[in-house]
């Protein structure tokens, strides 16, 4: 998995529960099969449910997302910048994804959110060799001249030898622009404005 290449796909706090006293019990002398149908139904509809996560922002706003782990890293524009994983107890990695954020947090069934993810930051090692194949440094914030971006700093293990190339995303107004240099990094000098911000990278296995 490489930064240049989204994959195509895809903590809300704590997870609902039952108010004190407010769980409903069987009797212990009653069979199951002789709970009624609707009892049952009742207790399914209450019981605590796994779900994805919420995310707090600015302004005493939250924005529902279809992560688990999900982490919020910035907001960019009226875009969420996050971290997460779109199943539990898989093999998926952790990876950044970006949400639009309407007026009120919620997110904008009219944008591009939910859709790509995009690698995140650090040394990945191949799960079977367990040889390093990958390493990526990844920075958020005015990082391509002024302007609100993403930058993806990879370098990648080919048979050649380790080969640097560059994803950069710019927030304009209305629409994201992608960029993708293959060979060389061209952006590096806007790494240097205060403003631009580098997240710490993890170590981490290729997924299978």
């Amino acid at each position: 998995m490489t930064a240049h290449n989204p994959i195509a796909v895809p903590p809300r706090g704590p997870y609902g529960e039952i108010a004190p006293g407010g769980a409903i019990q069987l009797p212990v002398v009653f069979p199951m099969k002789a709970v009624p149908f609707l009892f049952l139904s009742l207790l399914l509809l209450l019981a605590p449910r796994a779900g994805a996560d919420e995310i707090q922002l600015s302004g005493q706003r939250s924005l529902e997302t279809d992560l688990y782990e999900a982490r919020l890293i910035s907001e960019l524009r009226g875009y969420a910048i996050l971290s997460g994983r779109s199943c539990v107890n898989c093999d998926e990695n952790t990876s950044i994804y970006i949400q639009k954020i309407s007026a009120n947090g919620d997110e904008d069934s009219g944008a591009e959110s939910g859709i790509d993810r995009y690698t995140y930051p650090g040394q990945y090692a191949d799960y079977e060799s367990k040889r390093v194949v990958e390493k990526t440094r990844m920075f958020y914030g005015r990082c391509y001249e002024n302007e609100p971006a993403l930058l993806w700093l990879s370098e990648s293990l080919t048979e050649s030898g380790w080969v640097k190339s560059e994803y950069l995303i710019v927030f304009r107004e209305g629409h994201l622009e992608h960029r993708y240099n293959e060979g060389r990094q061209p952006s590096i000098f806007y790494i240097e404005n205060g403003d631009c911000r580098e997240l710490p990278g993890i170590i981490a296995e290729t997924e299978p």
